[in-house]
């Protein structure tokens, strides 16, 4: 019997068992968590067994919950996993949405106990590590995710972590490292499986929360500033902080005829803490590094790989633009994602004209920054990382503040900064025969669309879903239909955003998945995708991610000549 099958007719007998205690009890039943009564959750009855308000019920036991797909929800949980909640196994009541306890405990690795109206929960808890502090910071860390909520009174902080616990070689605070921003400060274990961050602020102090997840567990930390123009704090109600702008999680989906293991890197509010930035080997055009070098060569803090690429000369196939300067041409109307001037993010599908701007007119320009072919018309950067190979009847200029600098019939030894060299082979010398030295010229480009100020742009496609729809058009594209790179199970790199605003870096492994798949396994996912474009798979697709200390890895370490990197602002 299928193994989903038999989860759900487990999962229905426990539920009917439940319903059964409910009726002989006359009642529902009082929630405990590891032994400990949770005061103030609701719980109603339905034929079904006892449901509880998923919001509430969630946080209680450790889960954060964002809104997800079509009305559902996305769970984050432990130390990276997450599932998504349909909104079909909700139900409304007292203004609320309530989900099966028994479902809620059995996604969250936990499991239910019925004893007369009383039902048991138990779900591992999150254990605080250590407790440390430098000149305005204070971090809390934790060895799984811990949900958290904060409230405001005077000049009194509370960071309450729900299902948690604190270990024997937690420690205390060494206040002499936060005094000038505090009264006091302390961490207190409560009886109902919660532990609680007070911190007395002094008159004019802010505070401003990070979070990170990851394989290494769950980092809460705060940052203290003087705020400008006040001199207390507002009250505020309780409420869960919005500041969640690191997560690395793991889903697992059936797609495509297999199971999928989805790995999404999330980042909230990113426009604002970092940039996104296409990185290459050394910064030059053609040659290949690791994913994490590229990244840490950067000083990012997270990165995934990008263009298609020639594995035998590490040449970009498609659309590269850092800086503002064009570094390699569009190919195939293929998808790309351009980022502006502010980091906003564009998913487009770019078609460019490369050009010589002479005195007699506009010469065409075939490729850039690649090996020239048989009757080609090629212009190479000072970007370029390979040596002008020479061959046959070739014509070479050099081009310097918007003249011919040098005319010959071999490559020039080296790129010069402040030069662009063109070079014509067979039957496109013609289109050069004209220019000589000091005559004028000068590459230049135009794109449509046209994206003002754009700063940054990669491409690969095929583009999935573009302003929540699915959009994937192969043709469109020239994707091979029947060819390899479509149809092939092979692991996939996904760069997206949601509806929040957050910004997803994604790698698909487990069973492999064909591109036409891909679009649908993101809506299964719940995450509110609105915007998506693939990159290179099979074993160039890749993420990389800072975990304290240590880079994480997700997906393969081959060598790649381009990628996008997270860089600090």
């Amino acid at each position: 019997m299928d193994s989903g099958v038999t989860r759900a007719l487990v999962l229905a007998a426990f539920a009917l068992t439940a319903a059964s205690v409910l009726l002989l009890s006359g009642g529902t039943p009082t929630v405990f968590l590891n032994g400990d009564r949770l005061d103030g959750l609701e719980v109603i009855g339905s034929s079904d067994g006892p449901q509880v308000p998923l919001k509430q019920a969630a946080r209680l036991f450790g889960a954060r919950t964002d809104p997800g797909r079509d009305g559902g929800y996305v769970l984050e949980w432990g130390k990276t996993d997450s599932f998504y909640v349909d909104k079909k196994t909700l139900s409304g009541a007292s203004g609320n949405q309530f989900i099966d306890l028994d479902l809620l405990v059995e996604n969250l690795g936990g499991q239910v106990n019925y004893r007369g109206n009383r039902a048991d929960v138990r779900i591992k808890p999150a254990k605080l590590l250590s407790v440390s502090t430098r000149s305005g910071e204070l971090s809390l860390n934790f060895d799984r995710y811990s949900s958290f909520s904060r409230s405001t009174t005077g000049n009194i902080l509370d960071l309450r972590f729900f299902n948690a616990t604190k270990s024997s070689g937690a420690g205390g605070i060494n206040f002499q490292k936060v005094s000038s921003y505090l009264n006091e400060a302390s961490v207190v274990t409560r009886r109902d499986q919660q532990i609680v961050l007070r911190l007395s602020l002094k008159k004019g102090v802010g505070t401003t929360i990070k979070t990170h997840r990851g394989e290494s567990g769950f980092h809460f930390q705060i940052e203290f500033h003087e705020k400008e123009g006040e001199s207390s704090f507002a009250p505020a109600t309780d409420k869960l902080t919005t500041n969640q702008n690191f997560s690395y999680n793991q889903m697992q989906l059936w797609a495509d005829g297999g199971r999928q293991t989805l790995h999404y890197l999330e980042i909230s509010d990113w426009s604002e803490e970092y940039r996104l930035v296409p990185v290459l080997s050394g910064g030059k055009v053609g040659r290949g590094s690791e994913l994490s070098r590229l990244v840490r060569e950067n000083f990012g803090v997270a990165g995934l790989n990008a263009n298609f690429f020639d594995p035998g000369t590490y040449t970009p196939i498609g659309l590269i633009i850092k800086d503002g300067e064009l570094l390699s041409r569009d190919w195939g109307n293929r998808a790309a994602v351009g980022i502006d001037y502010f980091g906003r993010l564009k998913f487009f599908r770019p078609d460019l004209d490369l050009f010589l701007r002479t005195s007699g007119g506009e010469v065409e320009v075939q490729g850039l920054n690649r090996p020239a072919g048989d009757d080609d018309l090629v212009v190479y950067t000072s970007e370029y990382g390979k040596r002008i190979s020479s061959g046959g009847s070739s014509v070479y200029l050099e081009i310097q503040n918007g003249q011919v600098f040098t005319r010959s019939s071999t490559p020039p030894t080296s790129l010069e900064r402040n030069r662009t060299v063109v070079v014509a082979t067979g039957r496109e010398r013609a289109k050069l025969e004209g220019l000589r030295k000091g005559d004028e010229a000068e590459f230049d480009w135009t794109m449509d669309p046209f994206v003002p100020m754009l700063r940054g742009a990669v491409s690969a496609g095929p583009l999935l879903i573009k302003n929540g729809r699915n959009v994937l058009n192969l043709e469109e594209e020239n994707f091979s239909y029947n060819g390899g790179l479509v149809q092939s199970r092979a692991r996939r790199t996904i760069l997206a955003t949601t509806g929040e605003g957050s910004l997803l870096f994604i790698v698909v492994s487990g069973a492999g998945v064909g591109l036409e798949a891909l679009p649908g396994l993101l809506s299964k996912s719940g995450l509110d995708i609105v915007n998506a474009i693939a990159f290179d798979g099979g074993s160039s697709a890749g993420m990389i991610y800072r975990d304290g200390v240590r880079i994480e890895t997700v997906g393969g370490t081959r060598r790649i000549p381009v990628g996008l990197a997270l860089i600090p602002r």
